[in-house]
């Protein structure tokens, strides 16, 4: 009899042990990712980086203070920017002419900020 009992009383605890394990895994999901996802990802990280960058520019500095906007409130600002406003900048700042005026450049760069704020 005792033996019986002892069977049943280890078999009740191996099935709520294998129950509580069977509740507590969690499935992992993997997925593709494609070149796209990842190469769109890379390139809004670079466009916020340059334009980060070209915050830092003394010049730009002036300039934005010249229009009356502290390069802090700037980089606020460029940092409030969606990604579709960020690639948009991107792609207008290096659609401008290679060699250009770097003053010409650095107000494109102020009006566009500023049109899109």
């Amino acid at each position: 009899m005792k033996s019986n009992t002892k069977n049943r009383l280890s078999a009740l605890l191996l099935f709520v042990a294998m129950l509580t394990a069977g509740l507590v895994s969690q499935v992992a999901v993997a997925a593709m990712v494609s070149t796209d996802s990842v190469v769109a990802q890379q390139e809004q990280v670079i466009d916020r980086a340059e334009l980060a960058l070209a915050l830092e520019r003394e010049d730009v500095q002036a300039s934005l203070e010249a229009y009356g906007v502290s390069p802090e409130e700037a980089a606020e600002r460029v940092a409030a920017l969606t990604d579709e406003e960020i690639r948009e900048l991107s792609q207008n700042i290096d659609a401008l002419p290679a060699g250009g005026s770097g003053t010409v450049t650095i107000l494109l760069l102020v009006i566009i900020i500023l049109l899109l704020l």
